[in-house]
């Protein structure tokens, strides 16, 4: 289901709260994997949020944020596998893009084009070596208000 580009950016835009009051699991140590549901402040709009760390790589994260369920609207990769962008991107076409990097919604192209964090305009990762600032961050730039509660176990 693609959409235009202004669409995209207005969803992404959009303030929006998770419909669960229950603080989201950092864990350090364990694999997870899960999707929260977030909703438009105006009530007429779903999001879904997803969290994953990766099994063998503890320190790999990626956070993403969905419009319309399916519509990846934004995604930040952490301490994963690099990236090359498709070679008619419009961004950097056909080079690798390292970890971090952040995908967001390119008409045309979905998800499939990776940035530095640093040429997102309106992302301010505090310190992309810590996973939990760099989850307030990516939250801060989906427009999720309030920032919900984080629990971290050890």
């Amino acid at each position: 289901m693609p959409l235009t580009q202004a669409e995209a950016n207005a969803l992404l835009q959009m303030p929006k709260a998770f419909i669960d009051a229950a603080p989201l699991d950092f864990s350090r140590t364990q694999p997870l994997s899960y999707e929260r549901l977030l909703l438009s402040l105006a009530r007429r709009e779903e999001f879904l949020f997803d969290f994953e760390r990766g099994r063998r790589n503890r320190a790999r994260l990626k956070y993403q944020t969905r419009g319309r369920k399916v519509v990846i609207l934004a995604r930040l990769d952490l301490d994963g596998p690099a990236h090359r962008n498709p070679p008619n991107s419009p961004h950097l076409p056909g080079q690798r893009l390292p970890c971090p990097h952040f995908h967001v919604y390119t008409e045309n192209f979905e998800d499939r084009i990776a940035y530095a964090p640093a040429d997102v305009r309106g992302l301010n990762l505090r310190d992309p070596a810590n996973g939990l600032f760099c989850l307030e961050d990516f939250l801060r730039y989906c427009a999720v208000q309030p920032m919900p509660q984080l629990q971290q176990t050890i």
